[in-house]
């Protein structure tokens, strides 16, 4: 970079205005320069020029008539930089229910300490709501890398009552591998286990190991009845909609 080229980054440096502004005053700083430097000395040039902020502020005082333009501009520029400088971006609602804001939302904007969101609808690192969404969600609904809820869906995801995910634990857990008073997927574990390796008291699947076993390489509209009566044999007091559920799925084990 040449000298001119320095010299206006540094009057561009201290002038406040938008970028198309400031493309102006760059094109004609340098062509001003240019054309000076064509019949003299570069460094007398800019010594004539004068000091970059004083070249500045004469910009300044052309471009805004009313100095409270000026002092707006400076505001908003500082609250882009303060914002930048935050380590993380924060939105809360304020309308609220409960005494929570009906959306929270706080991400890191850097790696550092985990940003914790509290709402009925809850985003961020760790996450605590009705809907929770984040890395740690925590809520009636979860959604996340490792989700806990009543329903939850993520990576390792635990739910009170239904639990989807690569590691699943829950009243009814899909999963990878999943645990469960009802358990479906690869390799499940569960008082009603279906999936390519099935252990529980009832078990269906590629291979299947428990009391009530299905050796099959998938469930469908074909085994539904087969599967409606291992179930009941097995729990005989168990709901209809409940065995209904299980009989009516429709996978195939790899």
């Amino acid at each position: 970079m040449n000298k001119i080229d320095n010299y206006i980054n540094e009057v561009l440096n201290n002038i406040v205005a938008d970028k198309n502004m400031k493309e102006r005053i760059r094109n004609d700083l340098f062509l001003h320069l240019n054309e000076l430097s064509s019949e003299g000395n570069i460094d007398d040039i800019l010594t004539r020029m004068g000091d970059p902020k004083e070249v500045a502020k004469e910009f300044m005082d052309t471009i805004y008539d009313d100095k409270s333009e000026i002092i707006e501009k400076l505001i908003q520029e500082r609250t882009k930089v303060n914002i930048l400088m935050n380590g993380y971006y924060e939105y809360k609602s304020k309308a609220k229910l409960f005494g929570l804001p009906l959306v929270h939302i706080k991400l890191n904007r850097r790696s550092g300490k985990p940003c914790v969101a509290k709402g009925i609808v809850a985003i961020g690192t760790v996450s605590i709501g009705v809907l929770s969404i984040g890395a740690l969600p925590i809520g009636l609904i979860s959604l996340g890398g490792f989700a806990v809820g009543a329903v939850s869906f993520g990576g390792v995801s635990i739910g009170l009552l239904l639990a989807l995910g690569g590691l699943a634990v829950g009243s009814l857990a899909v999963g990878g591998f999943a645990v469960g008073l009802g358990a479906i997927g690869g390799c499940v574990i569960g008082k009603i286990a279906i999936g390519g390796y099935a252990k529980g008291t009832v078990a269906i699947g590629s291979t299947a190991v428990g009391k009530y076993i299905m050796t099959t390489q998938h469930i469908g509209p074909d085994t539904k009845e087969a599967v409606y009566g291992l179930i009941k044999n097995a729990y005989p007091n168990l709901p209809d909609w409940i065995v209904n559920f299980f009989s009516s799925l429709n996978i195939k084990f790899h």
